[in-house]
């Protein structure tokens, strides 16, 4: 029986910091494709988070997002399946 192959990239997801006023927020959340070998990151995807601070509850609220949702190795390690909000999806293929 033949072992399966060694996996060679990961998806590592990133939160850069908070900017904005004082009643709203906004941050980057990267999705870094590294490869496992070198720790190299070979490609990023990027999201944008908005939200605005509630006056009566004093939380954050009416989160929006834009960009990229989610970032998967597809199982042949030849590409990222990403996803974005909005329901767009594509295949990019990574290096060899």
């Amino acid at each position: 029986m033949s072992q399966p192959a060694a996996r060679r990239f990961e998806v590592k997801v990133e939160e850069g910091p908070g900017h904005g006023d004082l009643y709203e927020l906004e941050q980057t959340i990267y999705y870094h494709v590294i490869d496992i070998h070198t720790q190299e990151i070979v490609m990023t995807f990027e999201c944008e988070m908005s939200a605005s601070l509630s006056k009566s509850t004093g939380q954050w609220e009416d989160f929006q997002y834009g960009g990229v949702r989610e970032v998967t190795i597809t199982p042949d390690e030849q590409s990222a399946l990403v996803k974005y909000y909005g329901g767009k999806e594509e295949i990019v293929h990574l290096p060899k």
